[in-house]
């Protein structure tokens, strides 16, 4: 384990962005694997639908993590209360669920749409089924995850922490996403 954090120290510090992007990338399409490996798309016949991890890799890498780093910047700089750091984290994580949360999971079911060719109909049609839903699960999972990161973790190492837990959570979005309607009524 020292090793692997000496080697992603080394390339964090060289290529910051890249480096998150990558790890980024491959993080959510272990989640990816882990909701196919777990609940098998029935449609598929058993079969491993390598474009839904790549579609989860792509997000991840090129759209989530790009994203998501500078957010971390942005309001690491702008919310600051000296000497209260519990108040800071807490306030940064209030900042977080309800400006970045909401945009962030409708990125993803736009991305995925879009990814897999579907029409903005169709699109439109997953984000009224299924973002509400999502935000109910994002906010039993994410207000407390984030008051832990923006508390204990420097900036540089947030994002890591994220992908890291978001190995369940990824797995649960790719599911949702492939499901034609919510499992739940709310």
């Amino acid at each position: 384990m020292a090793s692997f954090y000496k080697w992603y120290n080394t390339r964090l510090a060289a290529r910051p962005i890249l480096t998150q992007c990558v790890s980024t990338g491959v993080l959510f399409g272990i989640g990816d694997a882990v909701a196919q490996t777990m609940v098998p798309d029935e449609k598929l016949n058993g079969k491993y639908d390598y474009m839904r991890t790549a579609r989860m890799c792509f997000h991840g890498g090129v759209v989530f993590a790009p994203l998501v780093s500078q957010w971390y910047r942005l309001i690491n700089t702008r919310i600051v209360i000296p000497g209260r750091p519990t108040a800071e984290a807490f306030a940064r994580m209030v900042v977080d669920q309800t400006v970045w949360a909401p945009f962030g999971i409708a990125s993803f079911y736009v991305s995925m749409g879009v990814l897999s060719n579907q029409g903005w109909d169709v699109i439109k049609q997953d984000l009224q089924n299924k973002w509400y839903p999502t935000m109910v699960g994002n906010y039993a999972v994410w207000p407390a995850v984030q008051i832990i990161n923006f508390r204990f973790l420097p900036l540089e190492y947030r994002l890591l922490f994220v992908n890291v837990v978001s190995i369940a959570w990824n797995a649960f979005l790719s599911y949702f996403n492939a499901v034609e309607s919510p499992l739940v009524e709310l």
